[in-house]
């Protein structure tokens, strides 16, 4: 073989098996190409190892493709270990989740590829507090949950939802940052209620009333987005582009000292009636940043 012919040989052979580690390393992208370069591309080392990621990785990509990566969430459910509404609430944990777990009445697929989360206002609830959830929280290292992020640094969920059902009270808890160092105080919960969204922001970090932001009306059973953002202390949230804010460091410096972590789904506000009475909100899509000097931290 001529010099230049194995030299451009060599070149080929090595294109083809660094391509895929160099573009962004996540779910869908092992699954592609572990199929596109087990054909005819790879080279012949390779091609078992990648017919075997494409194996491991399938059910966590067709999971991602619709638009949820559950890798870095952990699931709490309004039903006991045992799958009665007694005792400690059930968790999902992120490996499980990541797997394409889901849950034939609390946390499911629709037809049209949302993920559902349903709350009986009879389901068991965490540790002191009133009301039941089926709702997930953002974990940054799913093997710890005392690693979360600190105040600084920029902070963003993004989601587009609906609510589908209300209980009585017509109130449920769609999105929150929530303390997990100090009084462990939620900074923000984004309530459903009465066809519109209200954001209750806690003003101080150890105790006191919230600050009630209300925005236009979205309705009963219609999609409508929403983001939740702290940056460097400036709490911003918008409905379908309507957009307050408020600085919650100045409001109480304390604040700035917190670690804090997402939540996402069906917080119902609620704890008496039937079993068929409850929250029922489904997700197009979701999806959390952090950025700009964000740091992780411990308790």
């Amino acid at each position: 073989m001529k010099p230049e012919k194995a030299d451009r040989k060599m070149r080929t052979e090595k294109r083809n098996i660094w391509i895929p580690y160099f573009l962004p390393p996540f779910f869908c992208q092992p699954y592609f190409f572990a199929h596109a370069f087990t054909s005819t591309h790879s080279s012949p080392l390779l091609k078992p190892i990648l017919s075997t990621l494409a194996l491991l990785l399938a059910p966590l990509a067709a999971f991602a493709a619709d638009g949820f990566d559950l890798s870095h969430w952990k699931l709490t459910l309004p039903v006991g270990e045992s799958g009665a509404a007694e005792g400690h609430p059930m968790e999902v944990s992120a490996a499980k989740l990541s797997t394409g777990y889901t849950h034939a009445e609390y946390f499911y697929k629709n037809t049209d590829g949302q993920l559902v989360f349903w709350c009986p206002v009879t389901g068991t609830k965490t540790e002191n507090t009133e009301f039941p959830r089926s709702e997930l929280r953002e974990v940054i290292n799913p093997d710890d949950d005392n690693v979360c992020w600190a105040a600084p640094g920029t902070h963003t969920l993004q989601a587009r939802c609906r609510v589908i059902e209300v209980p009585s009270t017509q109130k449920v808890i769609i999105g929150q940052i929530h303390g997990y160092s100090g009084k462990a105080k939620p900074l923000i919960k984004l309530q459903f209620f009465k066809g519109r969204v209200e954001a209750l922001v806690k003003e101080n970090a150890a105790k006191g009333k919230d600050l009630k932001l209300t925005f236009p009306e979205v309705g009963m059973d219609k999609d409508f987005d929403y983001e939740i953002k702290l940056q460097d202390g400036i709490l911003s949230i918008t409905i379908n582009g309507s957009m307050q804010s408020v600085n919650v460091f100045e409001k109480d410096p304390e604040w700035a000292k917190q670690t804090l972590f997402f939540k996402v789904g069906a917080y119902t506000q609620d704890n008496e009636g039937p079993a068929t009475e409850g929250a029922r909100v489904s997700f197009s899509s979701f999806k959390v940043t952090h950025a700009d000097g964000a740091k992780q931290t411990s308790k």
